[in-house]
C-alpha cells in the first residue's frame, strides 16, 4: 500500500477500463488510476467492447407533467434487455439508466410486459432497475444500459436540460463494471457534446499507437536480426494495442503471450510512487488477460543486451516446454 493516502483515492476499482477511460478523459482530467480487477467482472460477451450503441430512430415527445419520452427507443430497450437475459441468459445485474423519469418509467412498465423477459427475471430471483440517474447514484450494475431519449421532437427545454448537466451522464457511465450500453438515435444524440464525443470514442476506441524509440528499435533489431528469437517460430508484433494500452513488443508462441516494456531513461528519471503502482496494475491487467510481462530499463538495453536476449530466450525455452526463466514480477 502506497504512504500518499490520495493516492488510493485516484484508483477506480468498479468498471472495466474501455469504459472508465472515457470518464477519465472527459471528467477528471486522465487522473484516475484504472484498477479494476477484470477477473471479478461478469462479462456479457468475451472481446465485446465494454460500451455499445444501438442505434434507434425514434420521436419525443412531451409529456403533460414535463420532461421527454420516446416510444419506440423504450421498445428497443426492452428489446435489448430481452436479448440479453432470455436470448443471451445473462445472469449478471442490469439496470436501465435514463435521463428522464417518464422514460424510466415507460421503460419499466414495457419489460414488466414481456412475458419472456418477467420469466426469466423471477426464476433467477432478480430484477432491472430503470430509473433516474439520481436513484443510481452509489449504486452499480454489471449492465447498464442507457436511453438518452434525445431524438426528432425534443424540446429546447429537454435539450438544455443534457446540456447543463453533463456530470448526471457521467454518474450514468461509471455505473456500469462490465458493459454500458447505448440506445438511442446516433445522428440526434450528436447535438450534445458528450455524447457526440462518446460516439466517437466508440467509433475509434483507440488512441494513435505512440511513437517507437530509438531503444525499442535496437531490441527489436537484436530480436529479429539473424533469426536470434524470430527463428523460433514465435510471432514479435510492436506497439500492440491490448486492453487501452499499447505494448511495445507482443511476443507469441503457441498459447503463450509475453508482453515486453522498455522504460526510458526520462521515465526511470521521474519515477515515483504513482508510476509504481500505475505499472503494477497494467502488469496485474495484462496478467488477467492471460499475458507474461518482462520489463526492461534502457540501460540494461545499452550496457548489456546479450542479458536482455537471454531473458526472452529463457521465456520462450520455458514456453517452448524446455525449462528456462519465468518473467518479471
Amino acid at each position: 500500500m502506497l504512504d500518499n493516502p490520495v493516492a488510493s483515492l485516484r484508483e477506480h476499482y468498479r468498471s472495466r477500463s474501455d469504459i472508465i477511460n472515457f470518464s477519465n478523459s472527459e471528467f477528471y482530467g486522465e487522473d484516475l488510476i484504472i484498477a479494476t480487477r477484470y477477473g471479478d467482472l461478469l462479462h456479457p460477451a468475451k472481446g465485446e467492447f465494454g460500451i455499445r450503441w444501438v442505434d434507434v430512430r425514434g420521436r419525443a415527445r412531451r409529456p403533460r407533467g414535463g420532461g421527454a419520452v420516446n416510444q419506440e427507443e423504450a421498445a428497443a430497450v426492452v428489446r435489448e434487455l430481452t436479448r440479453l437475459v432470455v436470448k443471451g441468459g445473462y445472469g449478471g445485474s442490469v439496470g436501465v439508466v435514463s435521463p428522464f423519469r417518464v422514460q424510466a418509467e415507460k421503460i419499466g412498465n414495457l419489460a414488466d410486459a414481456e412475458v419472456s423477459l418477467r420469466k426469466k427475471l423471477s426464476e433467477r430471483k432478480s430484477e432491472i432497475l430503470s430509473d433516474t440517474v439520481h436513484r443510481f447514484q452509489g449504486d452499480e450494475r454489471d449492465v447498464i444500459i442507457f436511453s438518452p431519449v434525445v431524438s426528432e421532437g425534443m424540446t429546447e427545454t429537454a435539450f438544455d436540460f443534457l446540456r447543463n448537466n453533463r456530470k448526471l451522464f457521467n454518474v450514468a457511465v461509471t455505473r456500469a463494471r462490465a458493459q454500458l450500453i447505448v440506445v438511442g438515435d446516433r445522428d440526434a444524440c450528436k447535438k450534445i457534446d458528450y455524447l457526440a464525443r462518446l460516439l466517437k470514442y466508440i467509433d475509434s476506441p483507440a488512441d494513435s499507437a505512440p511513437e517507437t524509440s530509438d531503444w525499442e528499435r535496437l531490441l527489436d533489431e537484436e530480436m529479429c536480426g539473424d533469426g536470434k528469437i524470430s527463428g523460433s517460430g514465435v510471432m514479435i508484433k510492436r506497439q500492440h494495442p491490448v486492453d487501452g494500452y499499447y505494448l511495445d513488443f507482443a511476443l507469441t508462441i503457441g498459447e503463450r503471450r509475453l508482453a515486453i516494456e522498455v522504460d526510458g531513461e526520462y521515465y526511470h528519471r521521474d519515477w515515483n510512487g504513482d508510476l509504481c503502482r500505475e505499472d503494477q496494475i497494467r502488469n496485474r491487467r495484462l496478467r488477467e488477460l492471460g499475458w507474461d510481462v518482462m520489463r526492461f530499463w534502457v540501460y540494461e538495453i545499452r550496457n548489456d543486451m546479450p542479458r536482455c536476449i537471454a531473458r526472452i530466450q529463457e521465456w520462450l525455452d520455458g514456453a517452448s516446454g524446455h525449462g528456462g526463466g519465468t518473467p518479471d514480477s
